[in-house]
């Protein structure tokens, strides 16, 4: 009796799988929500001191856009109607442009974080003894 051969593999996500639109919708949902999540934890460096004025309005701004603009493309993408053919079309403009905007305020949170290395406060350069917080050393 000849086998049949039966899919063990685990299925790659190289677009052979065929999602509904249900499906499609909450992958969507998890990745805007997880995206506002990020932009979440930005904004608890808030009242954090920055080594200029500039900088820390940067980091606002950037923090907030991060937070917000996944919230505004979500709201954008389930409009009454936006599966018509003139209203998709604006709402794939407007998503492009909340995209390139997100992204903008994702490089300008990365470079922020690597320049504000230059001005430490003294406490980072001070040597931990590691020994003295193991209580049997």
């Amino acid at each position: 009796m000849p086998y049949k051969s039966l899919n063990l593999r685990v299925p790659t996500f190289d677009g052979r799988m065929k999602l509904e639109n249900l499906e499609k919708k909450v992958l969507r949902l998890a990745a805007l929500l997880m995206a506002t999540v990020f932009g979440g934890i930005h904004c608890m460096a808030w009242f954090f001191t920055f080594p200029t004025y500039q900088e820390q309005v940067l980091w606002h701004v950037s923090a907030i856009v991060t937070t917000f603009t996944p919230l505004l493309c979500f709201c954008v993408y389930f409009l009454p109607g936006s599966e018509q053919h003139i209203l998709g079309i604006v709402y794939n403009r407007i998503c492009l442009a909340f995209v390139i905007l997100y992204i903008t305020a994702r490089a300008v949170l990365l470079v922020l974080m690597f320049t504000t290395l230059r001005n430490l406060p003294p406490d980072a350069y001070e040597a931990v003894l590691w020994t003295s917080l193991v209580p049997h050393l």
